[in-house]
């Protein structure tokens, strides 16, 4: 994973602050400790698409009767769910504090 606020990768097993559940789960990047996050209505939207896509596969391949109806309405839920997954990134969802270091760096100039 590549945080969005210092664009550093993140390793899965670095991870130790987390908060919130399923759709609305955050996790704290240990480089800069902002808080990540991905879009609850994207997610929401990719696993629509997912199931949906998979139940209208199985339902016209059984059913050959609705092919002429469900395979177009198979492929516009796959398209759905390729859209959604390319749109879903890790989003700052609260970022640090930042701190006045303006006489730290005066020492240096």
């Amino acid at each position: 994973m590549l945080c969005s606020h210092c664009h550093q990768s993140i390793k899965i097993a670095e991870i130790t602050q987390q908060r919130g559940k399923g759709f609305h789960a955050q996790v704290q990047c240990p480089h800069c400790f902002a808080w990540l996050g991905h879009s609850p209505k994207l997610l929401k939207l990719k696993l629509f698409g997912f199931y949906a896509s998979v139940l209208t596969g199985l339902y016209s391949y059984f059913d050959a009767s609705t092919r002429h109806f469900l395979i177009p309405v198979m492929i516009f839920c796959v398209i759905l769910l390729l859209v959604s997954h390319f749109m879903d990134q890790l989003q700052t969802i609260e970022a640090p504090e930042k701190v006045d270091d303006s006489d730290q760096r005066q020492k240096y100039r």
